[in-house]
């Protein structure tokens, strides 16, 4: 368990993601935590999370990992100035890794996964809400 680092929209600004909770085996989630920079001022439970949880799927020929990201909408009432979420982005990626196959070929497909996430297109068509046309 460690913290991330990733960059900002900006390209360059980078947002630390604190380890805040190793899991503790299966089905029981790594959670990292956003504190730093603009979250620092904001509740803890309107910052940016991270989870991880990886468990055995039914019949246990294959590993499930399941990343989830919530973003909370964080506002400031003008009248108490506390904070509250008025929405939030959710994202999840969920992998069935077979243990059957060779790792040479688990690394190329979760790699090549994962840089598609990265993808200009796919980031861009998230950003609107719409699959590519």
């Amino acid at each position: 368990m460690a913290n991330m680092t990733v960059k900002k929209f900006d390209g360059t600004t980078d947002i630390v993601f604190d380890a805040l909770s190793p899991s503790a085996g299966d089905n029981v989630p790594a959670v990292w935590r956003q504190d730093t920079g603009n979250a620092a001022g904001l509740p803890v439970g309107l910052r940016s999370m991270v989870r991880m949880t990886t468990k055995d799927n039914g019949p246990k020929t294959a590993r499930q990992v399941k990343l989830t990201f919530d973003f909370p909408y964080a506002v400031q009432d003008s009248t108490t100035t506390l904070y509250s979420a008025k929405d939030r982005v959710h994202g999840e990626v969920m992998f069935t890794v077979p243990v059957a196959i060779p790792a040479t070929w688990i690394n190329e497909a979760i790699a090549q996964a994962f840089n598609l996430i990265d993808h200009a297109l796919i980031h861009s068509s998230a950003q609107a809400g719409y699959a590519p046309t």
